[in-house]
């Protein structure tokens, strides 16, 4: 029966290294407040660091920084190890204000945070510096198969980490000695080399005919074979290698696959629709009143939009139109501004109550979205949910701005919502959106849109 190690890929050496390092940024910021404050805090905050340590690993395992099968760029340990150390302080500062422990010193805790992240970046990088320059065994000889190209990529990617490798025999993909398994095992027979690295292009036909006997012949001659996948470059998609299994998975995302980062977005999205749902329910009562008294009819607006990939839900708005409106839509088409009808804006929409001219200068009418957002179908920050006759009408590259989850809010909003009325201007707003995404850019689109609100610029 296969068996398969689940603790195979975890590298314990980094994982130890991580934990002294987050030690000694400890006793150093010890030492720093001993000097300012003569005062050592040792024994008192010992907690602080042991609940740090956990989180900080917690962290650094999400983003694989524990699996052996992670390259080590140098880039990559600064931004992984900050995020990190961001994640654990932050969740600790909030542990510390919840629970009102206004004893905790402030400086303290940041020399701690820094001096913890230094440490660890530090001690990573120096790890992979020996590990490239002394570590082991020296290098590993390597017979590469492949063409020039590939080879001056790949070797690029190789002097970023801490692989040592060098390459010993090139043989293109014309060569008679890959034409036969026979001719193949000859070669490797008079080529001392410790490894065969195949480049096997997806973008073309196989230039190995059947790659499976050469890695046989490899296999019985004890030679260690890798493949290295010349993947496919699309216009927008990143690409990366991981394994369900025993199974290799190459992967082709156009929007970010960064589990732990949707994970905090979708906390920051319910915590922040239920506050703002209990907040403004002073408003939300105001509101109500104002449209029942204006014209009848319900107060809330249901209508099925188009969720992430074309799901369907049901959006709330507060009705800011007569009722039946949605049954004139059709005869006010010559009036749309947004050419092919693949949006709907007029200007001095006959069906906007007077109320409803006001409560969508002042955004007031996408409130009731919150309730979306608590229920899953929306977040805080997107592309705007489209309508399905309008989604009817999408040519299949348009189809890109609905591959997320929609949001109350996102890059169009803040850009002038009503006074963009081209709907490529719509569609690369979007895309922009969906390629540059971060938590630190949803936040900075939370903070324009409270500007573009309070304004009330490009609003109808």
């Amino acid at each position: 029966m296969h068996r398969r190690n689940t603790m195979a890929n975890l590298n314990v050496l980094h994982l130890f290294f991580d934990n002294v390092g987050i030690f000694t940024g400890y006793c150093i910021a010890c030492s720093l407040y001993l000097l300012i404050m003569n005062r050592n805090p040792f024994a008192e905050y010992m907690w602080i660091n042991i609940i740090f340590a956990m989180l900080f690993t917690l962290s650094m395992l999400v983003m694989r920084m524990y699996n052996i099968t992670t390259f080590h760029y140098t880039d990559r340990i600064i931004k992984r190890v900050t995020a990190s150390a961001l994640v654990a302080g932050m969740t600790i500062s909030m542990m510390i204000f919840l629970a009102d422990m206004e004893q905790i010193s402030r400086l303290f805790f940041i020399f701690f945070c820094v001096a913890s992240c230094m440490a660890v970046v530090s001690e990573r990088i120096v790890i992979r510096l020996f590990k490239k320059n002394h570590w082991g065994n020296g290098y590993s000889h390597i017979l590469f198969v492949g063409d020039d190209c590939t080879l001056k990529r790949y070797m690029k990617f190789i002097d970023k980490t801490s692989i040592k490798l060098k390459i010993e025999e090139f043989i293109g993909y014309g060569d008679p000695s890959i034409k036969s398994v026979d001719a193949f095992s000859r070669m490797l027979m008079k080529t001392p080399v410790d490894e065969v690295h195949f480049v096997f292009s997806l973008d073309r036909k196989n230039e190995f005919g059947d790659i499976l006997p050469l890695l046989n012949a490899c296999d019985s001659m004890g030679r260690t074979a890798r493949i290295i996948l010349d993947t496919f470059d699309l216009p927008v998609s990143k690409s990366f290698v991981s394994s369900v299994g025993t199974y290799p998975v190459i992967t082709y995302h156009s929007i970010s696959l960064d589990k732990f980062q949707l994970f905090i977005k979708a906390i920051i999205d319910k915590v922040g629709a239920a506050i703002g749902l209990v907040l403004l329910a002073p408003v939300f009562l105001a509101t109500a009143i104002a449209i029942k008294l204006d014209s009848p009819g319900p107060v809330f607006f249901k209508q099925t939009r188009a969720g992430a990939h074309g799901n369907e839900f049901r959006m709330y708005k507060f009705r800011s139109m007569y009722v039946g409106a949605d049954e004139q839509k059709q005869a006010l088409a010559a009036m749309n501004k947004v050419k092919g009808g693949l949006m709907f804006k007029i200007d001095e929409d006959p069906r906007v109550t007077k109320v409803g001219t006001l409560i969508r200068r002042t955004s007031l009418d996408e409130l009731p979205q919150l309730f979306n957002v608590l229920k899953g179908d929306m977040s805080l920050v997107g592309t705007r949910p489209p309508t399905m006759d309008e989604v009817e009408k999408y040519d299949p590259e348009h189809w890109r701005r609905i591959s997320i989850q929609p949001g109350i809010t996102g890059m169009w909003q803040v850009s002038g919502r009503s006074e963009v009325l081209d709907f490529n201007d719509v569609i690369r707003l979007d895309k922009k959106y969906i390629d540059e995404w971060s938590l630190l850019l949803d936040l900075k689109l939370i903070l324009q849109t409270v500007k573009v609100v309070l304004t009330m610029r490009g609003a109808s």
